[in-house]
Order: structure tokens, then sequence, then C-alpha cells
């Protein structure tokens, strides 16, 4: 099976239009029907694997639209400072409540968002997640997302994704001596407050860091 010869701006070029489509490496190599190993191949491209099967690098290339002649230099720079501008980040395929509803955990990656690196914290670990219910409206509506920094820790009085038994919600906490307030702000619902005592039912999942509108 021929082998062709693919540069780094190549793979960078991927990497964009993929990004630009809101797709995965898996969602592509899904497209063509390829499976695991496909998206072994698509990752490697990215990383500027040297030799790959021309057959399918011209199908990738051929749907993303991209020339592979293309030329060196300033083209390269940009695609870099593009790439370099953006973050992504894992959208979780699990619905938290702002109101009331079940939790099992985040585990499964949905798929790769491209995020403005500007707002977005230098360092951590984030993730999106689509919060359900009214409990935090205005600030959130049903339907919007959230960029979670996970294992942030309490940094501050703000929004943050919790756990109360087995239940995850969007909420805003505010530090009281003896607890923490848990505050919707929807002044229909009810605040909560967890004491010191209260650590098997309470867990802090991460930070709010951004709040995607649903549109």
């Amino acid at each position: 099976m021929a082998k062709a010869s693919v540069p780094a701006k190549i793979g960078q070029e991927i990497q964009l239009a993929r990004i630009k489509k809101n797709w995965s490496q898996s969602d592509l190599a899904e497209h063509f029907g390829w499976g695991p190993s496909g998206q072994t191949l698509i990752s490697r491209l990215e990383k500027g694997s040297t030799k790959t099967d021309a057959d399918k690098l011209k199908t990738i290339l051929d749907f993303l639209n991209i020339e592979q002649d293309a030329e060196d230099g300033q083209e390269d720079q940009n695609i870099s400072g593009i790439l370099s501008e953006y973050r992504l980040v894992p959208e979780y395929n699990v619905r938290v409540s702002a109101g009331h509803g079940e939790y099992t955990g985040i585990e499964v990656v949905k798929r790769q968002l491209q995020i403005p690196q500007i707002w977005l914290p230098e360092n951590g670990q984030l993730g999106l997640v689509r919060v359900e219910g009214d409990s935090m409206f205005p600030t959130i509506n049903n339907g919007d997302y959230v960029a979670v920094e996970f294992s942030s820790g309490y940094t501050a009085d703000g929004l943050y994704l919790i756990r109360v038994d087995d239940t995850a919600f969007v909420k805003r906490l505010q530090r009281k001596f003896g607890g923490i307030r848990i505050i919707s702000d929807n002044p229909q619902y009810e605040e909560m407050q967890i004491s010191h005592d209260d650590g098997n039912q309470f867990a802090l999942i991460g930070r709010v860091t951004l709040i995607v509108r649903k549109t």
C-alpha cells in the first residue's frame, strides 16, 4: 500500500479544519467508516506523522478541502497563530441540574469544542457540561453549557459544580462560618446549607469558569 509523506503544516491544517467543523478525531474517523484505527491515524497526522496511507490522506484532504501543495511561510504562521488562540475543551455526555435531577458521573467525552483561550484559565483540566433547569435563571438558562475547571477547590465565592448526595448541581456557593451556603439565583428556589460534617453527602466537583449560551 502506497505511503505518502505528510508535512507538519498539513497536519496542522487537518486539525484546524476539523476544529472549525466542531468534530472530534473519532467523529472524522466514523464519517469515513474507519473505526478506532482511523482515529489513531488522524491523531498521528495532526501530530506531524511523516508517512501514512496515501489514499486515506487524500480522502481526508478532499473532504476538508485542504490543498496539499500550499506554500510555506506566512500560511504556516497563520495556522499556528489561529490554533494557539483557541483551546479544545471536551464536552461530556452528561447533563447536570440547576434544579433537580440525577447524576451518574462525568465519564464519556461527546465531542471536542473550540473555545477562545482568552475566555479560559491558563491551566487546569476543563470540561463542558449541559445544565438543565431554571434555578440559576437569569444567570444560567435551561440548556446552557458551563465550562468547569475540575478539582480547582474552593477559591472564592462564585459558581461551582457540586454533588449533593447522588445529584450534581450548578449553584452559587458562599462561605459561611461553620459551613457553606448553596444559593440559587432564581428566588423561587430555597437556599441550602452544608456544614463541615456533611462531607459524605457533599462534594465540590469544580469551579464554573465560563457560561456558553444555548443558541
